[in-house]
């Protein structure tokens, strides 16, 4: 087995605030905004850290490049390192992120196999004095560089359907839970009821009026999105049915969520495009059908339980599939480390590879700026940004 650290910075506008004294589910209810990847901890028993924040040229271009323009300037950004936030907890109810931030050169790097950085959390200068180590970026918002330096690999936020790693890729969901860890950790009651209505959805009660007179006709109350992680998640736990009604189209992780607290995903056939392989049945074609199939699930409880039971195989497959991908990279990483053209290339830092080098950066903007990128799947700006090299 190997041994895992995630990192994050100070600066980090999502994510947990605290340390590996906390309970797993403390952690959650200290996250800034999502749930997150506490499969990590959870399932690989991995140690998380936060980090001073790396503003070099490069940390800082990765971390304006992931969020719409202008969305959080320099100083939003110190602010987060010291918002004091209240969670439920004896140990630490009141707490920053800068009350847990490490040097990174203080971390004692050599106990981990692989390090999984959100952003460049993880200074070059440490990854290039630690090249045994598998270094794993995990970017913010699931862009990643279409070119960047001493990366093994990064994270794609999509559901794995495979065990098998892509060249420089591992997919691995933002939120990455257990089946019924949510359910078993925030809920108030056994007993499920009711529909929670997805957060981008279009959920403005007197635009779906109609709609929700349909769900109150069947003895479904409608619960909606709150700020508050552990009253979400809650509500979550406690409502039978999550539905996506319009909004945007999203990667996944909210209906990751949802399987983990036990609660029936409804989408349309078009609101996830993170590859997440949902029961046929899970669909529906307007808002007609969707009512037909919440009548007939309420009146067939073996169904739904059938259906509930395929969602947390979705959850059980991902944990599989991820934990087979970070083992082929491992010794794909260790295998090549001992190989001669490993050695040849430390060997090799001569006047010419520098030159290509710094050639890297300028070919890699001018692909990813160049119009021919339309045609060229290698570089999808949906899914990559501009080079940036450290």
């Amino acid at each position: 087995m190997f041994k895992i650290a995630f990192i994050k910075e100070a600066c980090y506008q999502d994510l947990w605030v605290g340390d590996n004294n906390d309970s797993y589910s403390d952690l959650i209810r200290s996250s800034l905004q999502r749930t997150g990847p506490i499969g990590l901890l959870e399932i690989f028993g991995s140690d998380f850290f936060i980090v001073k924040s790396n503003n070099s040229k490069a940390g800082q271009k990765i971390r304006f490049c992931q969020l719409p323009k202008d969305y959080l300037s320099k100083d939003d950004y110190k602010l987060i390192e010291e918002n004091k936030i209240k969670i439920n907890s004896s140990r630490l109810p009141i707490r920053c992120p800068n009350d847990f931030s490490h040097d990174p050169e203080k971390i004692n790097w050599s106990k981990y196999d692989i390090v999984i950085s959100i952003n460049f959390a993880v200074p070059i200068s440490i990854r290039r004095k630690n090249p045994d180590i598998l270094w794993v970026c995990m970017t913010g918002e699931g862009r990643f560089p279409v070119q960047s330096s001493c990366w093994d690999y990064f994270i794609s936020h999509d559901y794995p359907n495979s065990p098998a790693a892509e060249l420089k890729v591992i997919n691995m969901p933002y939120t990455f839970l257990p089946p019924k860890y949510i359910f078993d950790k925030f809920k108030t009651s056994q007993t499920k009821k009711g529909i929670y209505i997805e957060i981008n959805s279009k959920s403005n009660k007197s635009n779906n009026k109609a709609l929700f007179k349909k769900f109150y006709s069947l003895n479904l109350n409608v619960e909606f999105h709150s700020e508050d992680i552990e009253k979400n998640l809650k509500k979550l736990s406690s409502s039978k049915y999550f539905i996506k009604l319009r909004g945007r189209p999203v990667r996944g992780n909210s209906f990751l969520e949802a399987m983990s607290a036990s609660s029936l995903c409804l989408l349309h056939y078009n609101d996830c495009y993170g590859k997440i392989p949902f029961h046929q049945y899970c669909y529906f074609k307007d808002e007609k059908d969707l009512i037909e199939k919440l009548k007939f699930l309420e009146k067939n409880n073996d169904f739904l339980i059938e259906l509930l039971n395929y969602q947390d195989s979705i959850l059980g497959n991902m944990i599989e599939n991820v934990k087979i991908q970070f083992e082929i990279a491992l010794s794909n990483k260790r295998n090549y480390n001992n190989s001669n053209i490993y050695k040849i290339n430390k060997k090799n830092l001569d006047i010419k590879s520098i030159f290509k080098k710094s050639l890297q950066s300028i070919i890699g903007r001018t692909c990813y700026s160049s119009i021919t990128r339309i045609n060229d799947p290698t570089i999808d700006p949906t899914r990559y940004l501009p080079s940036i090299l450290e």
